[in-house]
């Protein structure tokens, strides 16, 4: 008897196959009984041993490789997993208590600056691309999955482009974000942007245009919604 009769007979009632569906719903239903002194001295243990691994991991493998990228790094940096994969041999000066997140891409040309000051949060997925000087200055917290290009990466010309030449200089111009600035999710900087102190980029903005101080701007491309101001 082939397979395929074996199943047929059972959707029939008959054969041994129709034993099969009640047996797997009985078996999802076992649930083994929570003994909280058991239970809770695994879960103890479980997280000691992740905590002991990540200590270990940023104090002997991911803290020395990305302090070896960068020219300088201030003290209490925190990398919440995997250092940046780091391209290119440009500057990097990180700041003093910056939070990093993972994963996160950093392209530097080796011609470029990336200065990050202090108080820095730069979250999960994000994606710096500096062919000239991108700067993020004090206490600015920059969302996940954001993406800051000093450049278009790509020349706009279509005949270069299909020459896959490289960019010109017009085609590059620095970034800068200032202090206390918060950028949401999902958010992209174009080249030649400032954004000025306290202001907030909203999430899923694109910034093509410079942006005043204490200013919220949204939209694609982002347009100022409102002054900010201290309650």
């Amino acid at each position: 008897m082939s397979w395929e009769d074996l199943v047929e007979a059972a959707r029939q009632g008959h054969g041994v196959l129709r034993y099969a569906r009640p047996a797997r719903r009985a078996l999802r239903e076992i649930r083994i009984p929570v003994v909280r002194p058991v239970i809770g001295s695994l879960y103890t243990l479980t997280q000691a041993s992740q905590i002991t691994w990540r200590f270990a991991a940023n104090l002997l493998y991911r803290e020395p490789m990305f302090r070896y990228r960068c020219a300088r790094v201030g003290r209490r940096l925190r990398l919440e997993g995997a250092p940046p994969l780091i391209m290119g041999n440009g500057r990097i000066e990180v700041g003093d208590d910056v939070v990093i997140g993972s994963p996160c891409t950093w392209v530097v040309e080796s011609t470029a600056e990336l200065i990050i000051g202090d108080r820095v949060s730069l979250n999960y997925r994000g994606i710096l691309s500096v062919a000239k000087s991108v700067r993020i200055c004090d206490d600015t917290l920059i969302a996940g999955d954001v993406a800051i290009f000093d450049n278009t990466n790509h020349p706009v010309s279509p005949a270069r482009r299909l020459a896959r030449a490289g960019i010109t200089s017009e085609e590059v111009a620095p970034v800068v974000i200032g202090r206390n600035v918060w950028i949401g999710i999902h958010c992209i900087i174009m080249r030649g942007v400032t954004i000025g102190d306290n202001s907030v980029v909203a999430a899923g903005s694109v910034v093509t245009k410079s942006v005043p101080c204490d200013t919220l701007v949204a939209g694609d491309p982002a347009a100022p919604i409102r002054r900010l101001a201290d309650y």
